[in-house]
C-alpha cells in the first residue's frame, strides 16, 4: 500500500487555542484593512494582528484555515472568514461601539449597501491596483459608481445618517486608495471628498495606517 506524500506546508502539531482575538491579516488589501478597521474601532483588548506575506503563510494559519482565505479571525477556538463575516461578527461579539443599527430596517439597508460596495466597487479598486485587465473601463466605471454615491452623502454626519456603522468602515479603506489610481471626481462629488476627510480624521482610521 502506498502512502501519499505528506505537503510541505501541513504541520504536524495543531495549534494551541488562543486566547483572545488574532487577526491574520496582510498589509495591502482591501479586505484586510477593513476587517483591521473595525477591529481598531471596537478596541478589543489583547487582540493581536498576524500579519501574512502573500505565498508565506504561517503554519497556524494552514492548520486554522487550509483555504488560507485573509483575512481570517480566530476568537479562542472560534474561526472566521471571510471579512464581510468578520466584521459583522465583531459587531455582535463586541457591541460598544455599535456598528449595525438595531432596527431590522435599517440594519437591511446597511446590509444592502455593504453588498454593493463589496461586489461592485472593491473588484474594481483591486482590479486598478494590480493593473490588470480593462483598466480603463474599470478606472470609468469606478468613477460613475462613486458620482451616482456623492449624491447620498450628507454634509454632516455619515453615509446612512447620523451614526457611523459598517458601510462607512467599508467607504474609508475604499477612499485611502483613490489618490493613486487616477480617478478624477467631478465638481458635483465633492461632497465625496468632505465625507472621506471626516473618515480619515477618526482616531481607529488614523491607527490602521500608522
Amino acid at each position: 500500500m502506498s502512502l501519499r506524500a505528506r505537503s510541505k506546508f501541513v504541520p504536524e502539531n495543531k495549534p494551541a487555542v488562543r486566547a483572545g482575538v488574532t487577526l491574520f491579516c496582510e498589509r495591502d488589501t482591501l479586505q484586510s484593512h477593513w476587517a483591521r478597521l473595525v477591529l481598531a474601532e471596537k478596541e478589543v483588548d489583547g487582540a493581536r494582528l498576524e500579519w501574512t506575506t502573500p505565498g508565506k503563510p504561517s503554519e497556524d494559519l494552514l492548520v486554522l484555515n487550509p483555504q488560507l482565505t485573509l483575512p481570517t479571525l480566530t476568537d479562542r477556538d472560534t474561526v472566521i472568514h471571510p471579512a464581510r463575516v468578520i466584521v459583522e461578527y465583531l459587531d455582535e461579539r463586541y457591541p460598544a461601539p455599535r456598528l449595525m443599527p438595531a432596527d431590522p430596517a435599517a440594519k437591511a439597508r446597511v446590509r444592502m449597501a455593504l453588498m454593493r460596495i463589496e461586489h461592485d466597487l472593491f473588484p474594481l479598486v483591486e482590479l486598478l491596483l494590480s493593473g490588470k485587465g480593462d483598466v480603463k473601463n474599470a478606472r470609468k466605471t469606478l468613477t460613475e459608481h462613486l458620482t451616482t454615491s456623492a449624491r447620498m452623502v450628507p454634509m454632516r454626519g455619515w453615509f446612512l445618517g447620523l451614526d457611523y456603522n459598517l458601510v462607512d468602515t467599508a467607504w474609508a479603506v475604499l477612499f485611502h486608495r483613490l489618490p493613486g489610481l487616477g480617478i478624477k471626481l467631478s465638481p458635483e462629488a465633492a461632497g465625496i471628498v468632505r465625507y472621506a476627510e471626516r473618515l480619515f480624521a477618526r482616531p481607529a482610521f488614523q491607527k490602521t495606517i500608522k
